[in-house]
Order: structure tokens, then C-alpha cells, then sequence
């Protein structure tokens, strides 16, 4: 029950305040990939046993996801703290509730399993991070594709034309992961071949097929832009351990980097890292892969390299294997504690920095917009902390969190609730790192 998820977790409004000058010191294992869980938890509706899932992060965003999982009718049994038992053999509503598809993106996730098992599926806008236009029309072109109906009346209402789904080919509009990971869902129980053009291949989108896959699914293609999908009759039951976060790891070799620390990571995936490294390397960087494990030697002189022309070089995110767009505002913190200058540009989000960057103006950051989605750093920042306020976008939040690390004084991050969604002990986690930081009530 999810009461037992609470006990674990508090996820009250209240502020954060990083004292900075601290170096980040120590061993840590990279938390659970939180992306890849909330396609697991649908996934398993396919199912016709119960699944058991390990290594599950407790942050706000899963509980979400098990709140919807219940309201439907699904059964959540608590294992242990990080281990959970899904029962999809008692679900039977279709509809999300709005108040519960409202608080998480990921909500749209269930359109696809739902309308694969029982022909119908509803859900309301959902909420997320608001990084500018999203457009759901890759998912809903594919969906119809397969032979589902799609109803904007109220919401989005996804129907059978026929009895069951039929595979087809599909080259998407755009390399959409909401979207590939919805289809993927539905063409897994469908009528014959689906073939997905323009597949996103994120880390996650792969833990999701490779699940699938061991629990009777047919899918190659995975880790790369196509995949081929072999409709089956049924899908049974299993355990499954989510994979690292990349996401995190990153976040914590950043860090590592602006602080002049020395830290271990273990339990990474290292050809998920690859590319992340390439671009930390862009500033003078020298990280190290040990088997599963990723080393950041202390006290690194970090510099803005020039690239092959001698101009100056530039961060920019891209659908995987480029560079993940939930990385780019940690980069910009990488950026402004280096000497020379960098252009970070967000391709895929059109305001992702928008937020981030007035508030870091605000601790006297030592850059300016080029454009709405161009940030250019003009050498090192002598951050000031302060009282700043926290950007709707999660990756922004935890940005400036590491701009708390390195700032002259004590930062103030008011209502930091959001981080919670990726990052549900990153008070206990960065303490036990060496850095300076505690919760404040709001009210005190």
C-alpha cells in the first residue's frame, strides 16, 4: 500500500540552503533511474502475472505513478523499502483520474498499455516540467496507425477501430520518447509486425523493451532508431531491476568537478556515459571508467576549450545518443566555474534555461542570452548565494542547487519540493558527500 511508500518519504513544500565552499568527497552507488520506472509500472498491465520490480526510487514522481496504478484498480505490495510487487490482474477502469494525470507527464504512458489490453484508454493533459511545446501529435499519429481512435472531446480518448491492433509501419514524426514508448506498449500484444522508424533509444526506452522482452515480448532494434515488434498473444509475469541513472551520475561528476572534490561512483552502465563524458571533456576534463564504476580525480583546472577553428564551443543537447537535454543546466553551472567562454544552447526546449538563468543573475552569474535558447558564459562566476526561487524545470532546480555548492555564503532555494521527483534523498545524499545543506520549513 502506498501508505508504507510514505513512511519513507516527506515531500512537504519547504526550502533548501546550501552552504557553499565545500568539496564533494567520498564513494557513492548512482540512484535508480526514475524515468525508466514510470514506463516499467504501465508496462506491467500487459502482464497476466503479477511483476516484481527492484531497485525502485522512492521519489515523488513513482509515487504518482502507484497512486494512478491503485486508482485503476492495480495492486502495490511493498517487498522492502526499494522493492515492489504489481498485480495487474485486478485492474479494471480505463480512465485516469484528472487530479492524478495532472501532477505527472508520465501519466500519458498508460494510453498505450491500457488501449492494448482492453481496447479503450483515457487520460486528461497531464502536468511535468514546463520546458515549452511538447507536442503529443507523434504519439497519437502512431496510435492511429495501430487502429485506435483518438477522441480530443475531454482529454484524450484512445478506442479500437477494430477488435484488436494492428502493426504497422511507422516512421515518427520526431524521435518522440513518450511517444516510441507508448507504441512500443500497444504494437507488443497487436495483430502481426510493427516496425518504428525514428524510435527515441533513451537508456530508459531500452530498460523498458529489454523488461518487455523478459516477460515474452518480441523486439529487436533496441538501442537503436528502429525497432521491430512482433505482436504476441500474451505477456506473463516476471521481476525486472531498473537500471543506474545516467541523469544522476552526470549530475554528481559536475559536482565533483566544481567543487574541486574526489569522488567514486559505482553501479554506472558505462556506454551510457560515453557521450555525457565526450562533453565534460569539453572543459578540460578527465573522468575515469573502473568496470562499473566512474572516478573524478580532485582539483581540475576547468577550461572552456576552444574548438577546431579556435571559436568558441558550445553544449547542445540532442535526442540519444546525443546529448541529454536533462543535463544542459548542469552544464551551464560547469561552464560559468571555467575559465574562457561556452555556448550553451537548448535545441530541444525552448525555455529550459529561461528560469534558470534569471535566478542565477541573480548570484551574479557572468553570462547573458544570445537568443531565448543560447546561453553564452563570458568566463569564471563569482557566484554571491542569496535567497533564489525555484524553476518549474526539475533539472533546472537541481542546477542550482550545485550553483549553492560554489557560491560565496549561504544559498536559499525556495520551495524546492520538485527535486523530490528525481532526487528523494539528495539532502542525506549530498551530506554524506561532505556538502553543507539542510531542509527549512518554509514557514521558519
Amino acid at each position: 500500500m502506498l501508505l508504507k511508500f510514505l513512511e519513507f518519504n516527506n515531500f512537504s513544500m519547504s526550502n533548501l540552503v546550501i552552504r557553499g565552499g565545500a568539496r564533494l568527497k567520498g564513494e557513492v552507488t548512482a540512484q535508480p533511474n526514475k524515468n525508466s520506472v514510470l514506463k516499467l509500472i504501465p508496462a506491467t498491465i500487459l502482464c497476466n502475472d503479477k511483476v516484481t520490480i527492484t531497485n525502485v526510487p522512492r521519489s515523488s514522481s513513482v509515487q504518482v505513478l502507484l497512486e494512478i496504478y491503485e486508482s485503476i484498480g492495480g495492486k502495490v505490495e511493498f517487498l522492502n523499502e526499494n522493492t515492489i510487487c504489481l498485480d495487474p490482474r485486478s485492474i479494471n477502469k480505463t480512465s485516469i483520474p484528472d487530479d492524478l494525470a495532472l501532477k505527472e507527464r508520465s501519466s500519458l504512458v498508460f494510453l498505450g498499455p491500457l488501449l492494448a489490453r482492453f481496447g479503450v484508454a483515457s487520460v486528461r493533459d497531464s502536468g511535468g516540467c514546463k520546458l515549452g511545446h511538447r507536442p503529443l501529435d507523434t504519439m497519437f499519429q502512431g496510435l492511429r496507425m495501430l487502429g485506435a481512435v483518438i477522441d480530443k472531446s475531454k482529454g484524450y480518448t484512445a478506442k479500437l477501430e477494430n477488435k484488436k491492433l494492428k502493426g504497422n509501419f511507422i516512421w515518427q514524426l520526431e524521435a518522440s520518447v513518450t511517444g516510441t514508448e507508448n507504441l512500443i506498449m500497444a504494437a507488443v500484444l497487436a495483430e502481426g509486425t510493427t516496425t518504428i522508424y525514428n524510435a527515441a533509444c533513451e537508456p530508459h526506452t531500452q530498460d523498458l523493451c529489454n523488461f518487455l522482452n523478459s516477460v515474452g515480448a518480441s523486439i529487436s532494434g533496441i538501442g537503436t532508431n528502429k525497432l521491430v515488434i512482433h505482436g504476441v498473444d500474451e505477456l506473463k509475469g516476471g521481476s525486472w531491476e531498473v537500471i543506474s541513472d545516467h541523469i544522476d551520475i552526470g549530475g554528481l561528476i559536475v559536482a565533483t568537478l566544481i567543487t574541486g572534490g574526489e569522488l567514486t561512483i559505482h553501479k554506472a552502465i558505462p556506454h551510457h556515459m560515453h557521450q555525457i563524458l565526450n562533453f565534460i571533456a569539453k572543459f578540460n576534463c578527465s573522468v575515469e571508467i573502473k568496470g562499473d564504476s566512474i572516478y573524478v580525480p580532485p582539483d581540475q583546472q576547468l577550461v572552456c576549450l576552444k574548438n577546431f577553428k579556435g571559436d568558441i564551443d558550445k553544449v547542445n543537447d540532442q535526442p540519444w545518443p546525443g546529448f541529454p537535454a536533462d543535463l544542459l543546466p548542469q552544464m551551464l553551472i560547469l561552464a560559468m566555474c571555467s575559465e574562457g567562454q561556452m555556448r550553451i544552447y537548448s535545441y530541444m526546449y525552448e525555455i529550459q534555461l529561461v528560469e534558470l538563468v534569471s535566478q542565477l543573475n541573480k548570484m551574479r552569474a557572468n553570462i547573458f542570452f544570445s537568443s531565448p535558447n543560447l546561453v553564452v558564459t563570458l568566463g569564471k562566476s563569482n557566484l554571491i548565494g542569496g535567497k533564489v526561487y525555484t524553476p518549474s524545470i526539475l533539472q533546472a532546480a537541481h542546477a542550482l542547487v550545485l550553483s549553492g555548492m560554489v557560491a560565496k555564503g549561504d544559498t536559499e532555494i525556495v520551495n524546492s519540493d520538485i527535486l523530490f521527483r528525481r532526487f528523494p534523498k539528495i539532502v542525506s545524499d549530498l551530506q554524506s558527500l561532505g556538502v553543507e545543506i539542510y531542509q527549512k520549513d518554509e514557514k521558519s
